[in-house]
């Protein structure tokens, strides 16, 4: 992708006799970013946190970039737990490119992402460094700014019922 962000190849497309379009594309990595974002027996946690830290910068250059995913969730971004990790893109039919993403569009995108995301396993402290991290890529907002839209973004899940537990606010 000429952004600088991977996608796999495509290896065939088209339109079927019924007007549904196909795509047929390379396999990428093994699991999706969700898989080493949370909290599993078997994740390293300092791994895991240098993973957060990753998907953090990558989410913010995505959007510096003027990309909006239009699912974006842990597993619509591949991952191969590289160091640095190597992240590629999935499902990209309705993503969009903006000169400065709108605001209400940057929301949207983070909580179809965190919302993805188990809360049980995905502490608070992860949230505050995926948002630091993001923050520092994207670079768009002051510190009084990131703290409102990360505010914003949380409690958007939380009203959409989707937080996944309440022992971890």
């Amino acid at each position: 992708m000429n952004a600088g962000f991977d996608v796999p190849e495509i290896l065939a497309y088209g339109i079927l006799q019924n007007k549904h379009h196909y795509l047929i594309t390379a396999s990428g990595p093994d699991g999706a970013a969700s898989d080493y974002l949370i909290k599993k027996p078997d994740n390293n946690e300092t791994k895991r946190q240098q993973w957060i830290k990753a998907f953090g910068e990558y989410i913010g250059q995505m959007h510096k970039a003027g990309i909006v995913h239009g699912d974006l969730r842990a597993g619509n971004i591949l991952m191969e737990p590289s160091s640095p990790p190597h992240f590629v893109m999935i499902d990209i039919e309705r993503n969009s490119h903006h000169k400065i993403v709108p605001l209400s569009l940057v929301r949207k995108n983070l909580v179809q992402l965190i919302k993805r995301i188990s809360f049980k396993d995905f502490t608070a402290k992860d949230r505050v460094l995926f948002f630091k991290h993001y923050n520092q890529s994207y670079n768009r907002f002051d510190k009084k700014d990131q703290k409102k839209l990360a505010i914003e973004v949380i409690n958007l899940v939380k009203k959409q019922n989707l937080w996944g537990g309440n022992q971890n606010i």
